[in-house]
């Protein structure tokens, strides 16, 4: 009885010794102090790793090192918000790496925010702020509940006398 334990505690730690190893940690995407870009990836079996952005011609190549991080590094561009993803072995993918994406009907890509040396349009600044509110409302039309987001500018006073213009977004359309 006791040389089963033994063998049994045996195996078990024979298991702990055969688990692969951990992925390196891997910061990606990285902004570089000239406007270039960092970008990696960890995978030591993919055959071919592209990234793909508006901010490039065409798909560049990544070059995978000895640990399985694929990577490279793209000339400086015009600060913005760009989408991007990989290509691995054909396959398009986000940036496992960044929580950051920009999400469309068909596909999540991975965004990398260029800082500019001025702050940009999108960039958060000192200022005073509106509010967010969602609202749920009930389509007759449709039959359920939708939802709706009303943005209301700093100071607002739903109570008050000010009238404010009205923008309406529905699906990248403006009515104004």
């Amino acid at each position: 009885m006791k040389s089963i334990h033994i063998l049994t505690l045996t195996l078990l730690s024979l298991t702990l010794v055969a688990q692969p190893p951990r992925p390196p940690a891997i910061s990606s995407p990285e902004v570089n102090a000239d406007k270039s870009i960092t970008f990696k990836y960890y995978n030591r079996t993919a055959q071919r790793v592209y990234v793909s952005g508006e901010f490039l011609k065409s798909p560049v190549a990544m070059k995978r090192d000895t640990s399985g991080v694929w990577s490279v590094t793209v000339s400086p561009v015009t600060p913005d918000i760009y989408p991007y993803s990989f290509w691995v072995d054909s396959v398009q993918m986000a940036d496992p790496n960044n929580s950051y994406i920009f999400a469309n009907e068909r596909f999540k890509r991975s965004i990398v925010d260029v800082p500019g040396d001025k702050p940009l349009i999108h960039s958060l600044q000192n200022v005073p702020h509106g509010k967010v509110s969602y609202c749920y409302y009930d389509s007759k039309t449709l039959g359920t509940t939708r939802q709706l987001l009303v943005y209301t500018p700093p100071g607002f006073d739903a109570n008050g006398k000010k009238k404010y213009p009205v923008a309406i977004l529905r699906y990248y359309f403006i009515i104004v």
